[in-house]
This record gives C-alpha cells, sequence and structure tokens, in this order.
C-alpha cells in the first residue's frame, strides 16, 4: 500500500481535473466522507477544492462511540491513536478522486470518500478502506476478484424531534398502514419517495436493483447491485446516508438499527452480502445446479470455519443479538446449504454460471460493510490457501442436520472469540485487532453502566408486591 506521498502523486493530476470539471458544470460545494469505525460517514462541508497534501482531520473519528456516547455520555473510547496521552493528534485525510460524484438531485454539490493516512505518511491502519483494499489484495494474489451486491433492511417513521430528543424512539410512528410485504400502496407518498431515492442513487451511479417494503409497521429494503468490493462498500454507506437525507427532507427519520420491534415480532433488520468470484472477467464458483466448484468450495470453507471469531464483525453492538431467530431466517450457527435461508451462508446456483453466488445472511443492518466484506474475502481466501472443503450442506434447519457450531449469542460472546483469534491478528493487523476489541468492550461497558443506573420494568412487576 502506498504512502501518502506516492498515493497523493499519482491522485494530483485527478485532483486539477476533477475540480475544473466539477466548477465548469456549476459545482460549489463539496461534502468530504470519512468512514468511521462503526461504518457511518463521517462528514464536512467545503467549497470544491482537493489537497494533494490531503486534509488535516482529529484522528478521534475512529475512536467515536455509536450516538456520540448517547445515553451515558462516552463520546469516545481510548485508543493508542487519539487518547488523553498524546493530546488527541491529526491525521490526515487523502480523497480517493474514483469517488467523486456530482449530486443530480442538487446541483451544486458534490461528495467525495477519503481514506485515512498518519502524520509520517502511512497509510492508517485502523481506516476501514484500506482494510478492505488488503481483503481485496489477498484475494487478487489468488488471481481473483470479488464482486459484492448489499441489501439493507431498516425502518421508517415519522419524525417527532421533541420525542426523540426525549429518548422516546418506541412511540414513533411507523410510516405507512400495512406490514405487507411487497406492498406499493402501504401509504400514498410511498412511490414517489421510492423514485426519488432511485434517481438520487442512478446519479451517483449506485444501482438500486429493487426497493420493497418488507414485514412488519415502518419496514422496508433496498438491495444494490453488484460492484467491486471496495466500491460496493462505498455505494453502501453512501446509499444509507442518502436515505436518511431524502428521509429528513419528508418529515420522516430512518433507522438501521437492527431490531427496533419487540423479540417476536415482526422483522428485524438483515443486510446480506451477496459475493461472487471472477476470473478475468469469467465466474469461478459455478458448477451446475445445486454445485460448486473446487474453488467455490474452498471459498466457502474458509468462510464456515473463520465465522465464529469474525461473528463479532457481522453482529457488532448490543442490538444486534436481538435479532437472533432461525425462525425468522437469520440465522443461528456456522451452516450452508442450496437456497437455504434458514443457513448462514446459503449459495445460489442458478439462473447460470454468472449470477453464482453465495448469499452471507449473518449480518444485521447496523455493520461497517468495509469490515464484513473484509472478513468474508479474509476467511474465503484463507480457505483457498489451505484447501479447505467444507461440511455437508444442510437442505432444511440447520440444527437438525446434524453437529452444527452455535453461533455466540451476546456482544461478549463474540468478542472473545475475536480476541483469542490468530487468524483475526493477522489479517486484520495487530493495530486495528487490539482498536476494534476496545471499541466493542467500550459497548458492553456503555450498556452495563446504564443498566445498573435503573430499576428495570421487570423487577417493578415482579418484586413490588413482595
Amino acid at each position: 500500500m502506498k504512502k501518502l506521498d506516492e498515493q497523493a502523486a499519482v491522485f494530483a493530476p485527478q485532483y486539477a481535473d476533477q475540480a475544473s470539471k466539477l466548477k465548469e458544470a456549476g459545482v460549489k460545494f463539496l461534502q468530504s466522507h470519512m468512514v468511521d469505525t462503526n461504518g457511518a460517514l463521517r462528514s464536512k462541508l467545503s467549497p470544491v477544492k482537493f489537497s494533494a497534501g490531503g486534509e488535516a482531520l482529529n484522528a478521534i473519528l475512529y475512536c467515536v462511540s455509536y450516538g456520540d456516547g448517547e445515553p451515558i455520555g462516552d463520546t469516545a473510547f481510548p485508543s493508542p491513536l487519539a487518547s488523553d496521552e498524546n493530546g488527541y493528534p491529526n491525521i490526515c485525510a487523502l480523497p480517493d478522486p474514483a469517488t467523486i460524484r456530482r449530486h443530480g438531485w442538487r446541483g451544486d454539490m458534490a461528495s467525495v470518500i477519503s481514506s485515512g493516512y498518519l502524520l509520517d505518511g502511512t497509510p492508517c491502519a485502523l481506516d476501514p478502506r484500506h482494510i478492505l483494499s488488503a481483503a481485496e489484495a489477498r484475494l487478487s494474489r489468488q488471481g481473483l476478484q470479488a464482486s459484492v451486491a448489499l441489501e439493507f433492511e431498516f425502518g421508517i417513521f415519522t419524525a417527532d424531534h421533541d420525542m426523540m430528543r426525549e429518548g422516546q424512539f418506541s412511540a414513533l410512528r411507523p410510516w405507512g398502514g400495512t406490514l405487507t410485504n411487497y406492498d406499493l400502496v402501504r401509504s400514498g407518498d410511498y412511490q414517489d419517495l421510492v423514485c426519488e431515492f432511485m434517481r438520487r442513487m442512478d446519479a451517483l451511479g449506485i444501482g438500486v436493483a429493487s426497493f420493497v417494503t418488507e414485514y412488519g409497521y415502518g419496514m422496508y429494503e433496498f438491495a444494490l447491485t453488484p460492484k467491486p468490493a471496495l466500491e460496493a462498500a462505498d455505494d453502501a454507506v453512501r446509499a444509507k446516508l442518502h436515505l436518511r437525507e431524502l428521509c429528513a427532507e419528508r418529515g420522516l427519520v430512518a433507522t438501521f438499527m437492527t431490531r427496533f420491534q419487540p423479540p417476536g415480532k415482526h422483522s428485524a433488520c438483515g443486510a446480506h452480502h451477496h459475493v461472487s468470484l471472477w476470473r478475468d472477467d469469467e465466474p469461478v464458483l459455478a458448477a451446475g445446479v445445486n454445485g460448486l466448484s473446487g474453488q467455490g468450495r474452498q471459498f466457502l470453507a474458509g468462510m464456515l470455519a473463520h465465522l465464529p471469531e469474525t461473528h463479532v464483525f457481522f453482529r457488532p453492538n448490543i442490538n444486534s443479538y436481538r435479532r437472533f431467530d432461525r425462525g425468522a431466517w437469520s440465522p443461528e450457527d456456522v451452516s450452508w446449504g442450496y437456497e437455504n435461508r434458514m443457513a448462514a451462508i446459503r449459495a445460489i446456483t442458478t439462473p447460470g454460471p454468472t449470477a453464482c453466488r453465495f448469499e452471507h445472511r449473518v449480518a444485521g443492518a447496523d455493520v461497517n460493510p468495509y469490515l464484513t466484506t473484509a472478513a468474508i474475502l479474509h476467511a474465503g481466501a484463507a480457505g483457498l490457501e489451505a484447501g479447505m472443503e467444507p461440511p455437508a450442506p444442510c437442505p432444511g434447519d440447520p440444527q437438525a442436520c446434524g453437529d452444527v457450531v452455535a453461533l455466540p449469542r451476546d456482544l461478549a460472546g463474540s468478542l472473545a472469540l475475536f480476541e483469542a483469534s490468530q487468524f483475526c491478528r493477522e489479517s486484520f493487523g495487530e493495530a486495528f485487532h487490539d482498536h476494534y476489541a476496545s471499541s466493542r468492550r467500550n459497548e458492553i461497558a456503555a450498556f452495563e453502566t446504564w443498566q445498573a443506573q435503573r430499576i428495570t420494568e421487570f423487577e417493578w412487576q415482579r418484586y413490588f408486591g413482595c
């Protein structure tokens, strides 16, 4: 991976060319995005400008808590990169010219996504885009490229900012009057919002394969078209940001938290990852209906073998584990099957070789797609390198298929496997491994602190009459 000065020298001519084209087109403002550890875009607005030396940015960006620390005030977690001990230094954010996009729905606006570098010029080991690029490079050494498509389930509610400020999120009114799947008339302005979302995504070069109502009040889903892995992750975070933006314009609010309905009631929010492998523009996974090539089997075996220790990426926070529900097609164990939506990995082999892919079904909508995609590629590449073989496929409920390995049912259990994993240390690097473990310990500590400060409804109802 190039150092800052080397990469900047490559990008500099593109910066000048892009800035000139944008200004000629009437673009005056630029949204500059960076991806944080949790997978959110952290952004600033400026006049259109690109600096070959990058932009200074506080390194605490990689250490911020979900929701900026609500409800207990833990705005950031300590890290060797940014802490009281080192005074919270800057890093350098270098814009990637391949990500520059004009916003077709607002002619004076464009955006770009940057990657992080330390002040000594080395790529920041904590930057999610660098993490995913390294995973792509590992697969490339096998002569292979991954094509990735993500689909997100999410909720939309009528915005009431007073209620949200008071923390009354569960009392918000779901957008739309039914809980029916694939319903075009859930609300009168549903089709208008969907078409506008697709128009905006098209302006950014992001393909939307579909947008549907999901089972549950306020539940929806969009699916993106396949791209190379890094571009697919860039598309995913942009799509989430601009859906939130569009909803806000219309007095609505969107959420990608994994479960906002009580467990056992309606659907929870998944983020299925569709992954195919290619060599010189030819698909390599296919071997007929309900069949996989040798490399396809090895890649699958690696994904399965390393799923428990990478599980923390797919279910990264406290709320993630409320989605566990095999009956609702949210996997609970290390399993796979052809066209099996109850398994962790669904192998799709029809209608032909170019459509052959794996659907990784474990992730919730709350994930960082750079990290989940990197985990899939690293694990699959490890399977290829070791020539692994997968277990027999499960035709239905994995629990009826014999001795399957259960996935951890809480964040602490997933974190323990991740921390003990030599595979994760080697694949993601020591610095990122330790940093990410700290971020998850912070989530656990925040929840435990909040719990300790409250008497639950269970306690009131069960013990008040004692």
